[in-house]
């Protein structure tokens, strides 16, 4: 258990540098990185910890780069991380297997509350289960309402920094931005499962793509089976729950069913594909899934949750200091070229999971020429240039 080493009482009771809204791998990157800056940063988030997440457990290339540039690879070391050697992609009954040389996995439930005991190690504040309201703009300061049952105080900050998440509603709430939703977009649904099939070996990652959606399965360093799926509403109210679709999906291939798959408390998200009208303004900044996300295919969304806190600690560093409107528009420049930019891939491999039988002819192509996998996942994998460029 991860326990606030700060009261609600005392954070209403000074100006902090920055208040981080969100302790997920965005905010919990950017606290490490400013609190290092010797910036009083306070991290906050309406969960206690840990907590499990739906999907985010697969680090991509990209990812692990980053943590290595801040040094903090060592968390996924000390973590027991494993290492995925290969990808096994299935539909239909078919299915190919390519390898993987730069992706790890790691639960949720430990890589984020090692981003917090990091955070605070360097300094940050970190104040659970409240929530965060913006409250009004000022010359110097943004202020921000902290709320826990009852109990409601104000606080203030030169920077706040949003990393709610997908369902962030943090700038919606106070009508600085809007949230829009792609049409037809999927949910997301999640669960960890205890003692699975032997089938799922470590190392390996499956995914499995259907009528109505698709899953990835992957073993965790504790030896639990965490099943991600994007979901069509449609199906999944067509099939009686999350549940029972992935577990036709499964049989679909002729996968071994997980024990209770079909009867386990899936979790699901909010629509998994959408943007806001902007990701900074005056005094603010957003980050990792609240700024904007795409399906994602193997760790894509942890990348750029960590790229967009690498990137933006800078920016923050100078705006603390003092404050030029022009730092919003370099962020929102910056989000661009680093995310937005890069999120074609993932566009297009979300329109390609929707329609099983271009899956099929797509690995029908692979397995006869396996070298094409190559060049798609280096380009995820692909580190992004480092945050001293800016």
């Amino acid at each position: 258990m991860i326990k606030s080493n700060i009261s609600i009482e005392e954070c209403a009771s000074q100006i902090w540098d920055v208040i981080i809204v969100g302790a997920g791998p965005a905010g919990g990157l950017a606290a490490i990185l400013l609190a290092r800056k010797k910036l009083r940063v306070l991290l906050v988030d309406r969960q206690a910890f840990p907590r499990p997440k739906v999907c985010g457990c697969c680090l991509n290339g990209n990812a692990i780069a980053t943590l290595k540039e801040t040094g903090l690879y060592h968390l996924l070391t000390e973590n027991q991380a494993i290492a995925l050697n290969e990808m096994c992609l299935g539909s239909k009954k078919i299915n190919h297997t390519f390898p993987l040389q730069r992706q790890m996995v790691l639960s949720r439930e430990c890589l984020d509350s090692s981003l917090i005991k990091e955070a605070m190690l360097e300094g940050a504040f970190f104040l659970d289960t409240t929530l965060a309201e913006l409250g009004q703009l000022t010359s110097s300061s943004r202020e921000v309402f902290l709320k826990q049952g009852e109990l409601q105080f104000l606080s203030t900050a030169k920077i706040v920094v949003a990393a709610d998440g997908l369902g962030g509603r943090l700038l919606v709430r106070k009508n600085i931005t809007t949230h829009l939703a792609s049409n037809n977009t999927r949910i997301g649904a999640g669960v960890t499962l205890l003692d699975p099939p032997d089938f799922y070996k470590n190392g390996t990652l499956f995914m499995t793509s259907g009528n109505g959606g698709y899953v990835g399965l992957v073993r965790l360093e504790d030896g639990r089976l965490d099943l991600a799926a994007a979901f069509d509403p449609i199906a999944i109210k067509k099939h009686g729950g999350m549940g029972p679709l992935a577990k036709a999906l499964l049989k679909e291939m002729d996968w071994p069913l997980p024990l209770d798959v079909e009867i386990a408390p899936w979790r699901g998200t909010p629509a998994l594909t959408g943007r806001i009208e902007q990701v900074a303004t005056e005094r603010l900044f957003v980050i990792g899934d609240a700024a904007g996300y795409i399906e994602p295919f193997t760790g894509e969304g942890m990348a750029w949750a960590f790229t967009g806190a690498n990137f933006v600690a800078p920016l923050i560093a100078k705006g603390v200091g003092c404050w030029e409107p022009e730092l919003a528009k370099q962020w929102i420049s910056k989000y661009k070229s680093l995310i937005t930019n890069r999120q074609g891939v993932c566009k297009a491999a979300a329109f390609l999971l929707r329609w099983p039988l271009l899956v099929k002819l797509a690995l029908m192509g692979l397995k006869a020429f396996p070298f094409l996998a190559k060049p798609v996942v280096a380009m995820l994998d692909k580190p992004n240039k480092a945050a001293t460029s800016i």
